[in-house]
């Protein structure tokens, strides 16, 4: 072995294990993401049966609900 060999295996080891971290950050806001996406359709759909439901309390063009 060459006296390198103990830095670049340190430099490697320091590599890997900041990647292991980015995977486990990546996958956790992958997973938080789709949880707002999922709130964000889920909100949509509300807001658009309660515009429905308000539609249905105004009065018509002949003075009738």
């Amino acid at each position: 072995m060459t006296p390198r060999d103990p830095q670049l295996r340190s430099i490697i080891d320091e590599l890997a294990k900041a990647v292991q971290t980015a995977i486990g950050l990546a996958t956790r806001l992958r997973r938080e993401t789709q949880a707002i996406t999922d709130d964000a359709v889920s909100l949509e759909a509300a807001i658009g049966r309660a515009v429905l439901a308000l539609k249905r309390l105004q009065p018509r063009r002949g003075g009738r609900p």
